[in-house]
């Protein structure tokens, strides 16, 4: 289970600032998450980062070389390593499936906005035709208007005047 910075300092004996010199940016990108908690957003280490954490921590106190602590336990680092590279890959594919429903939603908008576009295309297209009918309806009323019955009376009197 994941757990906050504070829980690790209580934890493992040491000050939230130790905690968090640890937490460079390499570490926090493999191993930390931020988690909506009561309304706040919290820092949260997965289980492989706690693993790595009390392994500093716990080693870290002695005046013992590392290499000592590591080489008396070959089965237990083992059985470690695997478990953190287990739970290394959990992290992965809950990272990977995150980006998959991101993809899944960046294409239903995508579709949207290209049925959207093709809408807007076949609206403007209606009101072109739409337009240049009227345009030609109103040319012809014109030519009928001027086409008038008097204007041949009144053309026919200046011929034979």
């Amino acid at each position: 289970m994941p757990k906050t910075i504070r829980e690790l300092a209580d934890e493992f004996g040491v000050s939230k600032q130790a905690i968090r010199k640890k937490l460079d940016a390499n570490f926090r990108a493999n191993y930390v998450q931020t988690v909506t908690r009561n309304g706040v957003q919290t820092l949260v280490v997965a289980n492989s980062g706690y693993l790595l954490l009390k392994k500093h921590f716990d080693g870290g106190n002695s005046q013992e070389p590392r290499e000592k602590a590591f080489t008396s336990n070959a089965g237990n680092r083992n059985t470690d390593t695997i478990e953190l590279l287990n739970q290394q890959l959990a992290i992965k594919d809950s990272q990977i499936k995150e980006k998959d429903e991101q993809l899944k939603s960046m294409q239903k908008l995508l579709d949207q906005s290209q049925q959207l576009q093709l809408m807007t295309e076949k609206k403007v297209e209606e009101l072109e035709t739409t337009t240049s009918i009227k345009i030609k309806y109103d040319n012809l009323n014109l030519k009928q208007k001027s086409n008038a019955w008097w204007k041949f009376w009144l053309k026919n009197k200046k011929n034979k005047t």
